[in-house]
Order: C-alpha cells, then sequence, then structure tokens
C-alpha cells in the first residue's frame, strides 16, 4: 500500500503502517483517556487516563500484528511466500505471493488469526485478574482487561462470513473442500460479504438517524469497505482464471521496430519516437537483444547532448523482469509489468525477441472482454 511507514522485518516479512492506522491510534487513545476510563475508574487522573490510553493503543497495535503474523507464519509452513505485512484503519494485511492451492491450506491460515486473538483475550483477561488479586495499581487491571476486550472483539468481527474477512475465507475453504471448486465458493463468500456489508451500513444509517453519529458513521464505512472489498476480490479472481488460460503468445504485438544501439539519441527522437509513437523501444547489439530505451531514458538526457550521445549510455539492460517467455501465461507477465517500472515486457524465445506485452494491450483486452461476455 502507498504511503505506509516501514518498521522493520519479522522472519523475514516487512511490517509496514499505513498512515491511516494513526487514526485508530487517536480514536482508541481519545476514546479511553475520555470515555471508558473515567466511565469505569473514576478515582484515575487525567494523566494517568492519558498515558493508559496511549499504551493500550500500542498493545493493540500489536495485538494486530500478532494477529496478521499468525497467517503469515502459517502461510510460509504451508509453501506460500510472504512479501509484507501492512497495518492500516480497518486493521491489517498479509501480501503472500500467491493464493493457497488447497482447500486445507486456506482454511488452516484463515483461522491462524482469530485463534490468536483470542488466545491474547485469555491472556489479558488472566493477567486482569492475576493483577486484582495480588493488589496490584488499578491501572493494570484498567489495561489488561480492555486489551482482553479488545481482541476478543477483534476475533470475533474477523470471523464474520464476509470474504475477505478471515470468517468469509473459512467459510470459501469449507466449500472448496466440499465441491472441489474454488471459483465457486469464492462467488459465495463474496456475496455474503457484500450482503453483510449492506447489513453494517445500514445498520450505521439506523444508528446516524438515532442520534449516535460516531458509531454509525464507522459501522457504515466498514460496510462499505467489506462490501468494496468483497467485489472486487471476485472479480480479480475472475480475471486471474482467465488470464491463467491465456498464453502470451497468443497476447503479444510482435510488430516491432527495434532500435541499433550505436544510433544517437537525437536520431532516435527523430526517426523512432516521433514516428512511430511507441513509449518504449527494444535495442539491439550486433544482432543481440541487448536491452529497451524509453521516454524517461532520453528526458534524462541533455538536449544540447542527444546528438552526441548513444543509445547504447541511455539503454536499460535486459533484467529478469523485463523478460517474459513465449509459453508464460500473461497472469505471469502482469506480475513482471506491475513489478518494474517500465511497464512493458519483452517476448524472448532464448535470445530471440518474438513480441512485447504493455499494459495496454491488458486493458483493452479487459474493456472487450468485459463487453463481450456482460
Amino acid at each position: 500500500m502507498k504511503d505506509s511507514l516501514v518498521i522493520g522485518r519479522v522472519k523475514g516479512i516487512q511490517i509496514e503502517v499505513h498512515l491511516s492506522w494513526f487514526i485508530i491510534f487517536a480514536l482508541v487513545t481519545f476514546s479511553l483517556a475520555t470515555g471508558y476510563i473515567p466511565n469505569n475508574y473514576p478515582g484515575l487522573d487525567q494523566m494517568t487516563r492519558w498515558i493508559i490510553g496511549g499504551i493500550v493503543a500500542l498493545m493493540f497495535f500489536l495485538s494486530v500484528l500478532l494477529h496478521e503474523l499468525s497467517h503469515s507464519l502459517l502461510s510460509i509452513s504451508a509453501g506460500i511466500p510472504v512479501k509484507k505485512i501492512t497495518l492500516f484503519i480497518f486493521g491489517g494485511v498479509s501480501q503472500l505471493d500467491k493464493e493457497p492451492d488447497e482447500p486445507l491450506k486456506e482454511l488452516k491460515i484463515a483461522i491462524a488469526g482469530p485463534a490468536m486473538s483470542l488466545f491474547l483475550s485469555v491472556l489479558f483477561f488472566l493477567l486482569a485478574t492475576l493483577s486484582r488479586n495480588i493488589g496490584a495499581h488499578e491501572v493494570f487491571y484498567v489495561l489488561f482487561a480492555y486489551l482482553s476486550s479488545a481482541n476478543m472483539v477483534l476475533a470475533i468481527f474477523n470471523l464474520v462470513p464476509a470474504f475477505p474477512l478471515d470468517g468469509g475465507r473459512v467459510v470459501q475453504a469449507l466449500i472448496w473442500y466440499f465441491s472441489g471448486n474454488l471459483q465457486k465458493a469464492r462467488k459465495f463468500s463474496s456475496a455474503m460479504g457484500r450482503v453483510i456489508g449492506y447489513v453494517f451500513i445500514y445498520f450505521g444509517i439506523f444508528m446516524v438517524l438515532n442520534g449516535n453519529i460516531l458509531n454509525g458513521v464507522w459501522f457504515a464505512f466498514i460496510g462499505w469497505f467489506i462490501n468494496q472489498m468483497s467485489q472486487s476480490s471476485y472479480q480479480s479472481m475472475v480475471m486471474s482464471d482467465i488470464f491463467d488460460k491465456i498464453f502470451v503468445s497468443d497476447f503479444m504485438t510482435d510488430k516491432l521496430e527495434i532500435v541499433d544501439d550505436n544510433l544517437s539519441v537525437q536520431a532516435l527522437l527523430e526517426g523512432y519516437f516521433y514516428k512511430y509513437k511507441y513509449a518504449v523501444f527494444p535495442v539491439r547489439s550486433n544482432e543481440r537483444i541487448t536491452g529497451i530505451v524509453s521516454v524517461e531514458s532520453i528526458k534524462k538526457t541533455p538536449r544540447e547532448l542527444r546528438t552526441q550521445t548513444t543509445v547504447r549510455s541511455i539503454t536499460t539492460p535486459l533484467t529478469d523482469n523485463l523478460i517474459v517467455r513465449p509459453g508464460d501465461t500473461v497472469s505471469a507477465a502482469i506480475t513482471k509489468l506491475f513489478g518494474n517500472s517500465v511497464g512493458r515486457v519483452l517476448v524472448m524465445d532464448q535470445e530471440n525477441l518474438m513480441g512485447i506485452v504493455s499494459k495496454t494491450d491488458i486493458l483493452n483486452y479487459l474493456r472487450i472482454y468485459s463487453q463481450l461476455n456482460k
């Protein structure tokens, strides 16, 4: 996600905090310091209330992180690499390299997060009880009791059977297991997500109309989020299923203009970019493809030096994320297209250039497909 701060790594997984999470930190701290604590423990002074509020907000952050780490570590143990975890306004999300390929893997990974939250809820409940029994300062009881309740709410909320929440993934895994059809399972769990999303929205509107504006808006916002994520997840799966069946050789543009690397940048600009109006061209040296040259490369070359600067000096060398094979699927091409800064990949058979695929090619295919399959 954009606008995220990297705070560290755990087992090779990059941990990020999205800027929207600080809204939750502020809300939790404020609601505790001005509402929950003075209402339930009026003997605590104002400074103590704010300190407890901030500590609880940080510990709740750690609880959400442990929830997501449970998903991620189980994913890794199942052979599914995890790039990063991002904590944001609604909780957290783990970025897996791929979806689980078996329903039981999906089920285990989905259950891991709520199981961790339930464990933390019980742990904090025992700590709250212990602190009261040994006569510890009331601050400890307040802190542990609230964290116990918060983790219980986190577990219950995530078990709501609405995709992409953990409960929705559990439903998906069970339907997938008994039907053997992942697309059918995703369609059902996504539909449940949309229904439950609308329930949250209508409940939020009802609360607003009855004077509970803050909680009402919050419920409606969560409902909208669940609804949107449910729709996009199913559409994404449908598109992935389509692209897993299409090969790059059936999709690429095979009419190419190749640039010799001894050409001057000015000649490149006039004879290729202005003439053919492409943003990227393959570069050749002694009949061998050595890289690509783009508009961005030319922009970095001062105008007064373009006549004496050769294409060779501004060529971006070929790397793995710029190359696909003719037998690769379009899904593989998409991964590389969005993983490089060029928005293009060359289709290579050994050292032979067969074609090129761009983001525009894929978007045009999507547009035509959606029109023909409404």
